[in-house]
């Protein structure tokens, strides 16, 4: 059975808890883990690189817990209060300890869905933001919900959560289609893989990505490919250069 992970950033358990927990319902066919990241010690990122260079961290707390957990699941959903048009603070420090995965994702080709609440405005910001990290990580972007003082009350319905359990299947995986910024980002992590950092280098070798035009396979049209191939020998060309 398809296990899905539901993480919940608020340290309350009033609107962000509650509509997560209706998508947990709503997912009960599934394997459902749901956390709550105010029962977890996570300490902010010092910028050390360790984990970059070495492959792991030198703080001792619980973010490995809850990153394992994310790396463990099939689909994962982040719910986050808007604070001043961003994600909640206990989400931000979660992600700044996974940077690692910017150069080596575990969650390549995992589903992954957003939940943000607010009282007015902000969510369109958090989401993209959102969505970058996604990009940045490899998943697929399997949509978003976000509720207001104005609509908080709105059933989240099952088909809302459609695109997430398409995605859950491995067949389906392949007629994905990602969008030009994600070859880019790939290719990016690509060069550096190649150039700068041995560990990526490894890393990337074994999961087979080096001769790949994604991490995985799936729908590439002509255009994207000739654009990412070019895209990375332009980048390849200067980072060389400016090693001599």
């Amino acid at each position: 059975m398809k296990k899905i992970l539901i993480i919940n950033s608020s340290i309350r358990t009033k609107s962000t808890y509650s509509l997560l927990k209706r998508m947990e319902l709503l997912l009960g066919d599934y394997e459902v883990e749901f956390l709550s990241m105010k029962d977890f010690d996570v300490k902010p990122c010092v910028g050390c690189e360790n984990c970059l260079r070495k492959g792991n961290c030198n703080i001792k707390d619980d973010a490995d817990i809850l990153l394992n957990r994310m790396s463990s699941a099939d689909g994962i959903i982040i719910g986050t209060p808007v604070y001043l048009r961003q994600i909640s603070g206990f989400l931000k420090v979660l992600i700044d300890r996974g940077c690692a995965w910017y150069h080596r994702s575990p969650l390549a080709g995992k589903p992954i869905m957003f939940l943000t609440t607010t009282q007015v405005t902000g969510s369109k910001q958090a989401v993209k933001y959102l969505k970058d990290v996604s990009i940045q990580w490899g998943t697929i972007f399997a949509g978003s919900i976000s509720r207001t003082m104005f609509n908080i009350e709105l059933e989240i319905k099952a088909d809302s959560l459609s695109k997430l359990r398409y995605f859950l299947e491995d067949d389906n995986k392949k007629k994905y289609k990602p969008g030009l910024k994600q070859i880019i980002e790939f290719n990016t992590q690509k060069v550096l893989a190649v150039n700068i950092l041995p560990l990526d280098l490894t890393y990337w070798t074994e999961k087979g990505y080096i001769n790949q035009s994604y991490f995985y396979s799936c729908r590439i049209n002509i255009f994207k490919r000739i654009v990412g191939y070019l895209y990375y020998k332009m980048l390849s060309y200067f980072i060389n250069k400016n090693k001599q």
